[in-house]
Order: C-alpha cells, then structure tokens, then sequence
C-alpha cells in the first residue's frame, strides 16, 4: 500500500520537473523541490542572479499552479547563488535538477 504523503511528494516533485521544462537557463546549476504541510518550496541554485532567473522562476510557479490546479498549495522560491550542498538543503529536499559541469 502507498504512503499518502510520499505520494504527494512524488506528485509535487514530478509537476515542478514539468513546469521547469525549457525554463532552465545556463546561469541554474540546481533546482529542488521540499513539500512542508501547505507550502512547496521551490530552491534556485544559481551562478548569478539576474531578471531572467526571476522571470523564469515566475513562468514556473504559474505552471504549476496550473497543473495542481484546483488544489494549488502555496509555492515559494528560494534562490541562492552558489552550488547546493548537503548541510544547508533541508531534510525533505528532492534535487529535480543539476547542470551539467
């Protein structure tokens, strides 16, 4: 029998990777996404923060919350400038992307 909430998750987390698509510019080194009760987060790595990653993150959002909906939980993003790593991701945090180096 599935989990209801690892579920969820996987459903979250599939529905970002779509929305994502054709969105990622060469400036993303990694996305992730947590889901924590009535939020998803949504975690920009970036080599440099511009308007375009903005934008991009924004057409993101929108997406899916156009998949989710009706059921469109909130959805936050993070950016931070730099490369994930493993003492600073959250317990939750599924990595759907990582650039290629």
């Amino acid at each position: 029998m599935a989990d209801p909430e690892l579920e969820c998750v996987n459903d979250i987390a599939l529905t970002a990777v779509q929305a994502l698509l054709g969105l990622i510019s060469s400036d993303v080194v990694a996305v992730a996404v947590s889901v924590e009760e009535e939020r998803v987060l949504l975690s920009f790595w970036v080599r440099r923060h511009t308007a375009e990653i903005d934008e991009d993150i924004a057409d993101a959002i929108a997406d899916m919350e156009a998949f989710l909906h009706p059921e469109i939980p909130a959805i936050e993003p993070r950016v931070t400038v730099g490369v994930p790593e493993a003492a600073t991701m959250q317990p939750h945090e599924r990595l759907v992307y990582w650039a290629k180096s």
